[in-house]
């Protein structure tokens, strides 16, 4: 079965409409994957001889492109995704075989890699891609953690899954595909494309969210603590100098919503309101230090980089209940707490 063969990009295409293809021996793999993948490259490369790829499988929708397909002897696969997508890899086989570089495992979930695509080579093996668009993924992802789509980082690398997770997205995989093909039961009945669209789509987001991501599992989720401090350790290095949000952000490592939620979290302030109350009262601290003297409420302001002494003042007796001045009164040398 094939409809829409030539409508290949997943952005492009009818909105409900498919394109499926099967194939059992393969004879130009990049003539049959280029028109309906959202791939800019697609090929197989033999390195040693033997039968070509069979039992080649595609379905794609305006939601997702999946491609399986089986290899026989020793070859170089390459699939370079296009920029508004990004996709996924498994693979199953008892030869050696490794992705963009890497030993292949069987309960790891391979994605494109930081050259946007894949590098397969091995010997004989059974392979299924998933493709998606980038901001569907990330809007899904976003909303099932209950975070803005900001926060969301794709791993470019790896998903380690459990065997048990592993097996069941494969068997799970390979009947949906056969599902598509009409070679097994439907989902549910008088299941349609669309469900399959779906059924692919949270097949990939299941595997995504309970994976460990090799390489960005820490970053995602810092500690706020750690945010915090980072954004402390910023702040100390700027000495009552300028200090912006994106500064802060840069230096924690983090997006403007994360560094918000950390700091409400720890602080129960957003970070630039904390960071002028801690200014304020670390101006505080000089006063009391300072015996009452012309120009001592000016220095206290400099010190903590208030230049605008009206400012100053009304900030500071909004958080304290006091003027500058009155601070510095009220610990004349008599007044002083023992130690100060």
């Amino acid at each position: 079965m094939e409809e829409d063969a030539t409508n290949n990009a997943m952005g492009n295409r009818p909105s409900g409409r498919v394109a499926t293809v099967f194939a059992e021996r393969v004879v130009d793999y990049r003539g049959m994957a280029e028109p309906l993948l959202p791939v800019a490259e697609a090929s197989v490369t033999h390195l040693k001889p033997g039968p070509g790829p069979s039992h080649l499988a595609i379905f794609a929708s305006d939601k997702v492109s999946v491609l399986g397909v089986n290899h026989h002897t020793a070859s170089v696969g390459v699939v370079i995704v296009k920029p508004e997508c990004f996709g996924f890899m498994w693979w199953d086989g008892s030869e050696e075989y490794r992705i963009n570089g890497t030993a292949a495992e069987r309960s790891v979930l391979y994605a494109q890699g930081k050259q946007d695509g894949f590098h397969a080579a091995g010997g004989a093996r059974r392979t299924g891609g998933i493709v998606v668009r980038r901001d569907h993924l990330v809007a899904a992802l976003a909303a099932l953690r209950g975070v803005g789509p900001e926060d969301v980082h794709l791993d470019p690398s790896a998903l380690k899954l459990t065997d048990a997770v592993a097996t069941d997205y494969r068997r799970d995989f390979s009947v949906l595909m056969r599902a598509a093909a009409g070679a097994g039961p439907p989902l549910a009945s008088g299941a349609r494309d669309t469900d399959l669209s779906d059924a692919f789509f949270g097949l990939l987001l299941d595997a995504y969210l309970f994976a460990t991501p090799e390489n960005t599992r820490q970053a995602r989720r810092e500690a706020p603590e750690r945010i915090v401090r980072k954004a402390e350790e910023r702040f100390f290095e700027a000495e009552a100098g300028p200090i912006s949000l994106a500064d802060i952000c840069a230096a924690a490592g983090v997006s403007q919503s994360s560094l918000y939620r950390a700091f409400h979290s720890v602080c129960g302030e957003a970070p630039l309101a904390y960071f002028q109350k801690r200014r304020l009262t670390d101006a505080r601290r000089y006063l009391v230090a300072t015996e009452a003297a012309r120009g001592a409420v000016r220095n206290a302001a400099l010190s903590v980089g208030f230049t605008e002494m009206g400012r100053f003042s009304v900030e500071y007796r909004r958080l304290f209940g006091e003027s500058p001045s009155a601070t510095l009164r009220d610990v004349s040398p008599r007044n002083r707490p023992k130690g100060l």
